[in-house]
């Protein structure tokens, strides 16, 4: 590779240098503590490891686009940038970025715009930064080596480029995208997504909740699901200790085919569908067998302990189910991303407790209120068109006006 301190032509009019070493990172920190907003973009593996491996990271400051060999250089050193509130660190899909900086930075940035939340306040659902840069600025760019291997070096030209496009054009998209939220009165909206997201940490869920992801769970009874919660509990707790993918040390089916058959034994745990004896130690299924043992000793006492979104009773379904429907309407009718204001388990969580993210913010000033008059039977609703309507009924409350398109903020 080419010394940091040489520009490389890497094609298509991109500009970049390359950053390999501690003494060569001293040129980034100097350009991004002379700006008030940076783009940053990773490349990372994580599919044989239960923690993703940063190969790449990509930071343009003002006009310079940096691209920083992550498996040589030392990057907590852009720790105190992180930090400083008054600067802006521009992603397309921060999640999986936030978590992997953290890691190798030791904090996450403090102040972060993600054009993609943005984009959701203004009716472009989970857009991909392809789709984002062609409808807001009529750029087109290649994915071609999105799936090719960061951690080979060198790395090609092809990949050298692409992956400075993805941080080329995020402060002008950025641009754009606040120009549509501000003149729909949703900039402030998007802002307070954007600060709960970047706190957020799914990967770092609490390994009691981590069995809440898997999908054969779900139609479990109440003590399979007891049980299963343990068992995930205990794959989340291993995986992260030996850093493999939670799904090599058990998979999904395992765990919930373990719930239901209950082994109280090393032959009964390892007849079972989905379990690979071959890649359990004696120790591991002899762990794995204690856990269900310890799993049902605790009986009902332990029942209070599954989140009410998954335990929601039978005669809520329907209710829950209608609540959807009306929150799926009010979104595409106010053109703002569906997904942004709640998932089917979110919904539930608030039906049966008034918790959960649509008792704050936004989310109740968009749909709360209208959820709080139906669950309590003060409003019904009715289908007018394609749309659910809330109609209220008795006691009614202002209620502000939110025009296609528009909020009447």
């Amino acid at each position: 590779m080419d010394s940091g301190k040489i520009a490389r032509d890497l094609g298509g009019g991109e500009r970049a240098i390359w950053i390999s070493g501690e003494q060569e990172m001293e040129r980034v920190l100097e350009a991004v503590s002379a700006v008030r907003w940076a783009a940053v973009d990773t490349e990372f593996h994580r599919e044989r490891t239960y923690y993703p491996k940063l190969a790449l990271l990509q930071i343009k400051a003002g006009e310079e686009i940096f691209l920083i060999d992550a498996l040589t250089t030392p990057l907590e050193p852009l720790a105190p940038a992180f930090s400083d509130p008054g600067r802006e660190f521009i992603f397309h899909a921060a999640e999986q970025d936030l978590e992997i900086l953290e890691r190798s930075v030791g904090i996450r940035p403090e102040r972060v715009f993600d054009t993609q939340i943005a984009a959701g306040f203004v009716g472009l659902a989970k857009a991909s930064l392809g789709a984002l840069l062609a409808h807001f600025l009529g750029i087109q760019i290649t994915k071609s080596a999105r799936l090719s291997d960061w951690m080979a070096r060198p790395l090609s030209p092809e990949q050298l480029s692409y992956a400075a496009s993805d941080v080329d054009h995020l402060w002008e998209l950025r641009s754009r995208i606040a120009s549509e939220l501000a003149e729909l009165c949703r900039y402030e909206w998007a802002l307070e997504e954007m600060a709960v997201a970047t706190h957020r940490r799914r990967s770092a869920m609490a390994p009691d909740h981590a069995w809440l992801r898997i999908r054969e769970c779900r139609g479990l009874d109440r003590e399979a699901k007891r049980v299963a919660a343990k068992v995930a509990a205990w794959r989340e707790q291993r995986a992260r200790e030996i850093d493999v993918p939670v799904k090599t040390v058990l998979s999904d089916l395992a765990v919930a085919a373990i719930a239901k058959a209950l082994p109280e034994s090393r032959e009964a745990l390892l007849a079972i569908r989905g379990v690979e004896p071959r890649r359990m130690r004696r120790e591991v299924v002899d762990e794995l067998v204690a856990v269900v043992a310890e799993s049902r000793s605790h009986g009902s006492e332990a029942a209070d302990d599954l989140p009410a979104s998954m335990t929601a009773s039978p005669e809520q379904l329907p209710l829950v189910l209608l609540c959807a429907s009306m929150v799926h309407s009010r979104a595409l009718g106010v053109g703002i991303d569906p997904t942004l204001i709640a998932s089917r388990e979110e919904i539930a969580l608030y039906v049966a407790s008034r918790s959960g993210p649509l008792a704050g913010g936004w989310r109740y000033e968009l749909v709360g209120e209208s959820l709080d008059r139906v669950v309590s039977g003060e409003a019904t609703l009715r289908v007018e068109g394609v749309s659910v309507v809330e109609e209220i009924t008795a006691l009614p409350k202002p209620l502000r006006s939110f025009g296609a398109g528009r909020s009447g903020r």
